[in-house]
């Protein structure tokens, strides 16, 4: 039994350590002036005249990961005496700490996108907007007594709760159709409606485990489910039920247009979401703001499947007598028949079921912000940021410093607080060179140049678009007493 939880916890690791730290590169973008794409996270602002259009693929291209609360020091370090790196597992390495770092449960997120199409214009009556993106999002969850029960073993008596182990992965396309507008001259608004094609999806939709040990038997409770759709691939199920195979299609396999085409705008597995923001401006030093993200959700229809797991298992354990062992039958042999059996044992509660259509949810994010100019080239900016998972709620916090050159340079300098811990400075620039506006933003640069051990954010927006229409907006805000 123990080797089970070792194979099981080894995987939630790699998983941790390769999808090390998550998304707060949003919140310099907040903050910055003059990027077309900060309507992404407040659709009440926009460039607020003239015409964009971003460049397929890279405007904007973002990757965001996330570890909480483990980072890259906690599992691998220096030897204590010689020039090379052992991890917590080494006979030298710090086991106690490493468990003490633990939540009861821990999360691995990491989220990518790409935009296909970004294009945005104000013909006067609000400004417009029309983005086409592919988002891929991976929640990972799993407990901390589950790596206790692997690195100390059994207590007499213990309890192990693993409620909530699970993972939360989607892939789908988004095309958002978004529009913003003044209200007298205080208060913007700005709503973005998006309709949603998943193109794959796995949740976990019920996660209750328990592992109680004594000297006598372990009692495994489980009751599991997880819904999958796969559109891309075939299950074949064998004549018990279980699953034979999975069969990726050709098309797909092959990188062929049409099917990846198909597969992108996959109309069978459809959602709808939305986005809410508004921009108040008390006076012309002082910006209030707040948006709401990601309301929405997707119904999941094509090629779905269910695995539900429900047992309550008692595991005697091994009783070995060495003089059994003659002939061909090793205690080898016996100890991998004796596992086979256990395995078979808890398979017998797993149930593989065709079809059945469900709904998952976005993951919904609250921003709350304030601005304060200084100059009209100078502000100083703070937002909490508030993510909605499954099983926790993350919230953020960041203070920013924002400098604009004219209309030709905007460079921002970040601080972040976020999973208890200190050590997130990022900066930000945006470049403006005739109708081309190129601009790279992380809220954690110097931790990776700096802190790279114990770093729990690294992350990056890049973006290049094609802006026109800026000669005559900064013409017109050399009237006002601040830019914005």
């Amino acid at each position: 039994m123990r080797l089970i939880y070792k194979i099981i916890f080894s995987l939630a690791l790699l998983l941790g350590v390769g999808l090390q730290t998550w998304a707060q590169t949003q919140n310099s973008l907040y903050f910055m002036n003059g990027i077309p794409q900060s309507n992404r996270i407040n659709p009440a602002r926009n460039p607020d005249c003239g015409f964009y259009i971003g460049i397929p693929i890279l405007s904007p291209l973002s990757t965001q990961f996330s570890s909480n609360p483990l980072v890259y020091e906690d599992i691998i370090y220096p030897h204590p005496t010689e020039d090379s790196l052992i991890t917590f597992l080494h006979p030298l390495g710090d086991q106690e700490a490493f468990l003490d770092k633990l939540k009861p449960l821990n999360i691995v997120l990491a989220d990518t996108r790409t935009s296909i199409m970004s294009i945005g214009f104000g013909p006067g009556a609000g400004f417009f907007s029309l983005d086409l993106t592919t988002r891929a999002e991976v929640n990972l969850y799993f407990p901390g007594d589950l790596a206790k029960l692997v690195l100390e073993g059994a207590d007499e008596g213990g309890a192990y709760n693993m409620d909530g182990t699970g993972t939360d992965f989607s892939g789908f396309d988004e095309i958002a159709v978004g529009w913003s507008g003044a209200i007298g001259n205080k208060w913007k608004i700005g709503v973005k409606g998006k309709a949603l094609f998943g193109f794959g999806n796995l949740s976990t939709s019920r996660s209750e485990l328990e592992v109680s040990t004594s000297e006598e038997l372990w009692n495994i409770q489980a009751d599991m489910e997880f819904n999958a759709s796969l559109p891309f691939a075939e299950v074949v199920y064998d004549e018990d039920g279980n699953i034979e195979d999975i069969i990726i299609e050709d098309d797909v396999n092959n990188m062929r247009p049409s099917s990846l085409f198909k597969q992108a705008f996959n109309a069978k597995n459809f959602g709808l979401a939305v986005d809410l923001g508004v921009d108040f401006r008390p006076s012309d030093r002082w910006l209030l703001s707040a948006s709401v993200l990601d309301i929405g959700y997707i119904r999941w229809t094509d090629e779905v499947h269910k695995v539900s797991f429900k047992t309550d298992y008692d595991y005697l354990g091994l009783e070995v007598n060495p003089f059994e062992f003659t002939g061909d039958l090793s205690l080898g042999d016996y100890v991998d028949s004796s596992f086979s059996a256990l395995a078979d044992s808890l398979s017998g509660g797993l149930e593989f079921t065709p079809g059945g259509i469900y709904t998952s949810h976005l993951n919904p994010k609250v921003y709350i912000g304030a601005s304060w100019w200084a100059t009209p080239g100078i502000n100083f900016g703070l937002l909490s940021r508030t993510d909605f998972l499954r099983e926790t709620i993350f919230e953020q916090l960041t203070a920013s410093a924002n400098f604009a050159a004219g209309r030709v340079l905007n460079f921002t300098l970040s601080y972040t607080f976020m999973n208890n811990y200190w050590k997130n400075f990022g900066a930000g620039i945006s470049l403006n060179a005739g109708p081309v506006n190129l601009y790279l933003i992380s809220d954690n640069t110097l931790n990776a140049l700096f802190w790279p051990g114990e770093a729990q954010s690294v992350n990056l927006w890049f973006g290049m678009n094609l802006v026109f229409g800026y000669k005559e907006c900064w013409k017109k805000d050399q009237d006002r007493p601040l830019v914005y």
